[in-house]
């Protein structure tokens, strides 16, 4: 016998896996136990979860669910009694309306939702703006928020974000634009937050000095008038599809009128007419996008998390990838960059800190990543 041959037989002795009782099996019988053998242990799928941090994702879902709840009081007009629509308030909670109320909050929320207890940030902005009165406190929330924690409340909190989440849970296949012409679709948001920020400054300008009586303040409130009469209180809370899905529709649906809440609107934007049928096309189409994409608005239209976005990219808390563990272009799994709901290429990023304005910190590329190298930094 050769010494080829005795090498040959002693790699295949030690590769042989052996039983309970010392026999060892052959290399046909390893191939099916290591095929059927993972798929029939409970200890293997508990490995894998933990392998691909699957419990991320599911504290991830678990947060958003109890966000949605307790921000619409699903779940409160139910189990505890609190109804607002017809103004019964238990003691023990109806404290927390007026408080929500005023607080500008770090995400997509709409202004006088039917079951909500707050307003968005970016809707205070416009509501005060245009009424002349500078927002001091939503523009605290906007710089102080990001930094200290990114845009994770669009991952975590937003209830829009967590309707898209659920409409991608779909079984279709998901399919995405060119990255050239993704990154163009991702500038809409910020073309519609200039806009809508420019709007804001010129109309409250005008109220401001009205009211000091810089200018005429009838020619001023005139002005106001004719510029808001389309708009309402707000620009871009007219279109919002995300103000549509829990403003009107709620309202509409419960009571089959809208609520007194929302007299400020113009009605032609809130009755049964062609502007609201503008609005209602709007929304559908964002959300068949979510089953075909995931988060389409959050990618190219929501203004609320641009501007939390570029705020977002010095914040100190971010996602890193190392460059030790990662194995770059080599990687035989590069999962990561396809799990981001936002097209971030995590691969493409430099090693570290990867500060994105599109990141909304959900952790996907953390869950996905086979060899450990997508981490969570803070600092």
């Amino acid at each position: 016998m050769s010494e080829t041959e005795d090498k040959s037989k002693a790699e295949e002795k030690s590769e042989r896996i052996w039983d309970k009782i010392g026999r060892p099996f052959p290399k046909w019988k390893r191939q099916i136990l290591e095929r059927t053998r993972p798929h029939k242990t409970l200890h293997y799928w508990v490995n894998k979860a933990f392998e691909e941090l699957l419990a991320i994702r599911i504290i991830r879902f678990i947060v958003q669910l109890s966000a949605f709840l307790v921000l619409f009081y699903a779940g409160i007009v139910f189990v505890l009694g609190y109804d607002p629509l017809i103004g019964t308030v238990l003691g023990g909670i109806g404290w927390l309306i007026p408080i929500f109320g005023y607080i500008p909050l770090p995400f997509d929320m709409p202004q006088g939702s039917a079951q909500g207890t707050g307003i968005g940030y970016f809707d205070m902005i416009q509501f005060m703006g245009q009424q002349g009165i500078f927002p001091y406190i939503a523009v605290g929330v906007i710089l102080v928020v990001p930094i200290l924690v990114g845009r994770s409340f669009c991952g975590w909190i937003c209830p829009f974000g967590f309707v898209q989440d659920l409409f991608a849970l779909t079984p279709i296949r998901k399919r995405y634009p060119s990255k050239k012409w993704d990154e163009r679709l991702k500038s809409i948001k910020y073309v519609i937050l200039f806009v809508v920020l420019f709007l804001v400054a010129w109309l409250g300008t005008w109220t401001f000095l009205g009211a000091i009586g810089v200018i005429n303040p009838v020619l001023a409130e005139n002005f106001r008038a004719a510029v808001t009469t389309p708009f309402a209180t707000a620009f871009w809370a007219t279109i919002n599809p995300s103000g549509v899905f829990f403003v009107i529709l709620p309202y509409l649906y419960l009571n089959g009128v809208v609520s007194p809440i929302l007299t400020a609107w113009n009605p032609p934007f809130i009755a049964w007419g062609f502007p609201m049928y503008i609005r209602l096309g709007f929304l559908i189409v964002i959300l068949l996008m979510a089953l075909f994409m995931m988060r389409p608005y959050c990618r190219y239209i929501c203004p609320t998390g641009a501007l939390m976005g570029l705020v977002g990219q010095f914040s100190f808390l971010t996602v890193s990838r190392s460059a030790t563990e990662c194995l770059g272009p080599t990687c035989d799994s590069p999962r990561c960059k396809q799990a981001c709901p936002v097209g971030i290429d995590v691969m493409a990023k430099p090693f570290g800190p990867i500060h994105d304005s599109e990141c909304i910190l959900c952790l996907d590329c953390v869950a996905k990543c086979g060899h450990d190298s997508v981490k969570v930094e803070y600092g």
